[in-house]
């Protein structure tokens, strides 16, 4: 594991880590989940204060893009017992969620596919937590809606793609904001 300083340190994950060195500053480390070969070690930040969470960022925040090969996601996914992620759609005069102001799900309401296949969607059997739907409104202002995925299921994220999402036209579009998928 190699952190803010020049002295380079191996290790599993943040979590294993903080337990042998407490005092090791949050950032960004280098971690090797399978302790397998150097070279495919995974950039992550961790973060110290909530127990040593492993949050490993997506390439682009407008992408859904991770940049870790499936083994070493596999290897996060069982030294993992939950993981959180948070995906915000910036919008203008499009409806992503729910419409009006009722708390119906939208017919085209966005889906999203997690890294084992499932899908979260509203009234299915997964489904993210919509702290914020300001999508709904469409007045020709930019607003948001705020997706959070919680899960015990550590396979299930980091989500891989957002589906449905209505084409952008004239007056009407859409931007994501993808957040880490944190480990824990």
């Amino acid at each position: 594991m190699q952190g803010p300083s020049a002295e380079p340190r191996f290790g599993l994950i943040p979590r294993y880590v903080h337990h042998f060195h407490p005092t090791l500053p949050a950032g960004t480390y280098w971690v090797d989940p399978n302790l397998g070969c150097s070279s495919d070690t995974i950039e992550v930040s961790c973060n110290f204060t909530h127990g040593g969470q492993t949050c490993l960022k997506p390439i682009t925040a407008s992408k859904v893009e991770f940049a870790i090969s499936r083994v070493q996601m596999n290897f996060l996914h069982l030294l993992s017992s939950e993981v959180t992620q948070h995906i915000t759609i910036h919008c203008l005069n499009m409806t992503v969620w729910q419409e009006g102001t009722g708390q119906t799900p939208a017919k085209q309401a966005v889906r999203f596919r997690a890294w084992n296949g499932q899908i979260f969607e509203a009234g299915g059997q997964f489904r993210p937590e919509v702290s914020m739907d300001g999508c709904k409104v469409q007045d020709g202002r930019w607003h948001q809606t705020l997706f959070t995925f919680r899960t015990q299921d550590p396979q299930q994220l980091p989500i891989v793609s957002v589906d449905n999402l209505p084409p952008a036209s004239s007056g009407k579009q859409y931007r994501l904001e993808v957040g880490p998928a944190c480990f824990l």
